[in-house]
């Protein structure tokens, strides 16, 4: 690897902190010296944790670019292993997935709903009616 791959690598591999040290033009101006295979290389010796750093600092436009060019198999490559870190990180926390009502579950809950709403606007009731 070139110097400047070393560079950005190691600025990287330090944690965002580090990485964000450099001003932005020179770590730009970097990885466009970097060949596609030293850029993947690269790219493969990071964390997940710091992809993710990385991925979320990229703007919106820049990431659609990216997704665009994916093929469709690479993005269902892509959002299976999102979905299942989403999954390790639930259960690490030791949150439940959400459950989705059934049918008849939101038909009850809307019938409380309008209930409720009947019961408010026909106002206070019992000892503390102050009208």
């Amino acid at each position: 690897m070139s110097r400047l791959a070393c560079l950005l690598s190691a600025s990287l591999l330090l944690g965002a902190s580090a990485a964000y040290a450099q001003p932005e033009r020179e770590r730009a101006e970097i990885w466009r010296q970097l060949t596609p295979e030293q850029r993947e290389q690269l790219w493969r010796s990071l964390t997940p944790e710091q992809k993710g750093e990385i991925w979320r600092r990229l703007p919106p436009e820049q990431r659609q670019a990216i997704r665009e060019r994916l093929t469709p198999e690479q993005r269902e490559a892509l959002r299976h292993r999102w979905l299942e870190e989403r999954e390790r990180r639930r259960d690490q926390d030791g949150i439940e997935a959400p459950r989705r009502l059934t049918p008849e579950e939101r038909q009850r809950l809307r019938e409380q709903i309008r209930e409720a709403n009947r019961d408010w606007r026909k106002g206070p009731r019992g000892p503390h009616d102050r009208r």
